[in-house]
């Protein structure tokens, strides 16, 4: 265990427990304290994460119950979630209230082993059907929205709460508050409600809603009354995480960095998609940015990390097969490759774009900008972008535009094997970087 400051640093196991211990109902039972210790160590060996830090004053000693804490940890340790061999984002919440939830309706981006699943189980909870209310003022307080002049009709209020739309399993997937449309989701955070599942009574108003949480992927309430009527935590994980596999996780060393990791590699263009081509020596896009990422690819497998290509040749693949071969393998991280183009200037420099909230992409862009510059190779910063594949991708991601080739020094450059190597180094570096500090 390292100290630093006023936090420690402890090894993965030791953070199950943790955790584990912040979360722990003492009613559970074990199977279900061992499916949720599983999804905990998921979490964290995902993240990249040989050490998590966490505040010292945390009570690493809750003697009423940490032999069954430990228990639950010892059991599973070493155990993982995987879908296609990839790490999961194993989330979980309290109570799904009858039903999980498609991770594209909270977060905005489909995640094939985080599909909605009818659940009774966690119809005993506590949490099943709960009410709150708030007045007209607390409401505007809480989501900083004026309202206009409203008249009450059914359970609707015209001019303040109307429009609901609900899915099939009655969770409010949006509705107009004044004259703006809002989310169930945003709505059930700024009002502290416990689940998008909610039914408004305007007499207050009164929101009556079941479950708590997100509702995506295990329901803990549900976990629990399946390991009393006999299901194991391996049968309780496949049952709320679709398609996975349960196996024992291969950690990083300092030889394999990137043990465990998995990245795509975005070779932009290709086949009579030609991409920019340049203005002195005629060098074509597509065939620059697949040689640097195949320097690229040896270099990140090189580390341990599981490493494929979008297109394996000089093959033409269009944007929507692009998205969904990456969405079928689920990698840690997309990277993809392009040259830039700007006529009659000399522009030039690597410049890298994230998408917009992708704070994780950006960090990387950070770090690979950081190798940059000791290369003495050029940049012009990392940057938000909107491109229509960032849209469509669940993984972080990053667009490295990485010269100009409307430039003829750094057109020249391309075809100098050592900047090219160089350019591919940084670029794991990068990588590197992000998963292990």
């Amino acid at each position: 265990m390292k100290k630093k400051d006023n936090t420690m640093a402890m090894p993965l196991e030791d953070m199950v427990s943790i955790l584990l211990s912040l979360e722990f109902n003492a009613s559970f039972h074990i199977e279900a304290l061992k499916a949720l210790a599983v999804a905990i160590r998921t979490n964290i060996a995902r993240s990249g994460n040989k050490y998590i830090e966490i505040n010292k004053e945390s009570n690493l000693e809750r003697s009423d119950f940490i032999k069954k804490v430990n228990r639950a940890v010892r059991e599973t340790e070493g155990i993982v979630i995987t879908y296609n061999g990839n790490l999961i984002d194993a989330k979980y919440h309290l109570a799904c209230g009858g039903s999980t939830e498609n991770s594209e309706n909270v977060t905005g981006n489909p995640v094939l082993y985080l599909r909605r699943v009818l659940c009774k189980y966690c119809k005993n909870s506590p949490y099943w059907q709960n009410e709150k209310s708030l007045s007209i003022e607390e409401i505007q307080r809480l989501i900083k929205k004026k309202f206009p002049h409203y008249t009450m009709k059914d359970v609707e209020i015209v001019g303040l709460m109307e429009d609901i739309k609900r899915d099939a399993y009655g969770r409010v997937k949006y509705l107009k508050i004044g004259n703006e449309i809002i989310s169930g989701q945003e709505l059930m955070e700024l009002l502290n409600l416990d689940s998008t599942r909610f039914i408004i009574f305007p007499t207050g108003v009164k929101f009556i809603s079941r479950g708590k949480g997100h509702g995506i992927g295990l329901c803990l309430y549900g976990a629990n009354k399946m390991a009393e009527e006999g299901h194991s935590f391996e049968e309780i994980i496949k049952y709320y995480y679709t398609g996975v596999e349960i196996e024992r996780n291969r950690l990083p060393t300092v030889a394999k960095p990137l043990n465990g990791k998995t990245i795509v590699i975005d070779p932009g263009h290709g086949g009579e998609d030609l991409g920019f081509k340049g203005d002195f020596l005629g060098l074509l896009e597509k065939d620059i940015v697949f040689n640097i990422s195949l320097k690229l690819k040896e270099g990140l497998e090189a580390l341990g990390a599981s490493v494929y290509l979008t297109r394996e040749g000089d093959d033409k693949i269009l944007t929507t097969e692009r998205i969904d071969k990456v969405n079928k393998i689920n990698p840690h991280f997309f990277i993809s490759i392009h040259m830039d183009y700007y006529a009659n200037s000399t522009r030039r420099g690597v410049e890298m774009f994230h998408f917009r909230n992708d704070e994780e992409s950006r960090k990387i862009g950070l770090l690979i900008e950081k190798h940059l510059k000791e290369m003495n190779i050029p940049t012009r910063g990392v940057k938000e972008g909107n491109f229509y594949v960032f849209r469509g991708i669940g993984a972080s991601a990053l667009m490295v535009e990485a010269g100009f080739l409307s430039n003829k020094d750094e057109e020249i450059k391309f075809k100098d094997e050592k900047y090219m190597n160089n350019l591919a180094l940084c670029l794991s570096r990068g990588i590197v970087d992000y998963f292990t500090k």
